[in-house]
């Protein structure tokens, strides 16, 4: 049995459609669909009902739920001996990252990383901050890449880039800047509860007097790509992380807007659990990942 298909399974199990488990993996939903049908090919079973909205599994699929915790926890802990006793630097790297460092940095660090290590298979789950801490709370990877830090579980934080939060506007629009009081007055498209770039923007607004329940909020998605995008087709106006909004800025197809005395600046994080960072892959990522913080230029600012 592949089990990389029985996690999608169990991810399936904990979502509401295929599509959010989709979103949960960093994958397609066709790709999550085509696994279910080859787990139902292998047991001879429905294990997904798929003419009902929200997700229901069968009860075939309820029980392969429920043996599926305890294998997977058997084939982690494997895992993870196995790797902390290996001095080489190959093998599977598992890396849950929320959407900004998940979409812009995290693919050029594993790059670099490959390149010096070519054993190395990476296998990245891209979804939001609390998503991240769920997968490193979970054990079901290795490291994680945030943009705000949890001091309550017990993990390990390293800086690895800065950041800054800026609002944008669509293609074209007059950029006058505005007082943070003003933000009131402009419809808002927001990031989904659990992204990091929400968080630090909700928190900063608060700092400056701006209540976020008075906002106007007039649609919330679940990347900041979506976000961007409902910017670009001129919904409305938004509070999203510079590095992912630069190229559509060098473009023109959005516009940056100042908001006097606001900066919205933030670090993003790497995180782990310190008494799994053993082993040659592990120690070796690590250090990577400092050299490439080392590297990196500071994020542009307005």
């Amino acid at each position: 049995m592949n089990l990389r298909y029985l996690r999608t399974f169990v991810e399936v199990g904990s979502s509401t459609s295929l599509t959010e488990a989709a979103q949960r993996l960093g994958i397609t939903q066709s790709a999550v669909s085509l696994q279910l049908q080859k787990l139902e090919a292998e047991f001879g079973a429905r294990l997904v009902d798929r003419t009902r909205t929200p997700l229901v599994l069968t009860p075939a699929g309820e029980a392969l739920l429920d043996e599926s915790a305890a294998l997977l926890q058997g084939y982690e802990a494997a895992h993870d001996a196995v790797q902390r006793a290996s001095t080489e630097v190959a093998g599977r790297l598992r890396i849950s990252a929320s959407s900004i460092p998940g979409e812009h940095l995290v693919p050029r660090l594993l790059v670099r990383f490959q390149r010096e290590h070519p054993a190395v298979r990476a296998w990245v789950s891209v979804s939001d901050t609390a998503g991240v801490y769920r997968d490193l709370l979970r054990g079901g990877v290795d490291f994680g890449f945030v943009g705000a830090r949890r001091e309550d579980l017990g993990l390990a934080h390293e800086a690895f880039a800065d950041d800054e939060i800026i609002l944008v506007g669509p293609g074209g629009a007059e950029p006058v800047a505005i007082k943070p009081e003003g933000l009131l007055a402009v419809p808002l498209i927001m990031r989904e509860e659990g992204s990091g770039t929400l968080a630090s923007a909700m928190r900063s607004l608060e700092a400056a007097g701006v209540r976020p329940a008075r906002l106007s909020t007039i649609m919330t998605l679940g990347s900041t790509q979506a976000v961007l995008t409902a910017v670009r087709a001129g919904a409305g106006y938004a509070l999203v992380s510079r590095r992912a909004a630069d190229d559509l800025l060098a473009l023109g197809v959005i516009s940056a807007i100042e908001v006097e005395g606001l900066k919205i600046r933030r670090t993003l994080w790497t995180a782990y659990d310190p008494s799994r960072a053993e082993g040659g892959l592990r120690e070796s990522f690590l250090q990577a990942v400092r050299a490439w913080k080392t590297d990196q230029p500071a994020a542009p600012s307005t």
